[in-house]
């Protein structure tokens, strides 16, 4: 009897998510080096985008000369960005703890002035709560910086990645539960 490609998508989602919560719980244990490595990937994530930005740029022939200039120093920046970040690791992994605190408390404020619009229904505490727990967040971030910034990026990573893969787990028993 053939399996359905559902039951073989299932194997391959349980497997995906088995493996990104082994690979959560490393980044958990480590945070340091989990740390390190979301930096360099950003880094090397801003190289190949700015690779390619000036590439790109490079070979508009048909552009105008401002446009030309503006997207050939974009890429500029954004390799100069990606090289920094390679070679100036403490110094990436405090900006990127930084830019994240600073996330989290724009985004805390923006989630709470929305969610005012939806006032007298279900959705007006869960989003308030949410802007609540992003501003207690880039609070926490800030007022432990710089010392948070050594460990905080791998910790919230390896926490994504289980979330993630208890995710995938659940959408591996869905597959498996349509393909019977």
């Amino acid at each position: 009897m053939a399996t359905s490609t559902f039951e073989k998508s299932s194997g391959w989602t349980l497997f995906q998510g088995i493996l990104l919560i082994i690979c959560g719980a490393l980044a958990i244990a480590f945070p340091l080096l989990s740390t390190i490595a979301v930096e360099q990937l950003f880094a090397a994530l801003l190289l190949i985008v700015g690779g390619y930005a000036l590439a790109a740029a490079l070979g508009k022939k048909n552009e105008g000369a401002i446009h030309r200039i503006v997207a050939i120093l974009w890429a500029i920046l954004t390799l100069v960005t990606g090289l920094l970040l390679l070679f100036k690791i403490g110094a990436g992994v405090l900006t990127l703890t930084i830019l994240l605190a600073a996330y989290f408390a724009a985004q805390g404020i923006v989630t709470i002035l929305g969610s005012f619009k939806f006032s007298g229904t279900g959705a007006f505490w869960m989003m308030m709560l949410s802007g609540v727990v992003s501003l207690v967040l880039a609070y926490m971030i800030f007022s432990g910086f710089p010392g948070s910034a050594a460990w905080l990026l791998g910790l919230l990573f390896g926490i994504n990645l289980i979330f993630t893969g208890a995710f995938f787990i659940s959408i591996s028993s869905a597959l498996k539960q349509r393909g019977a």
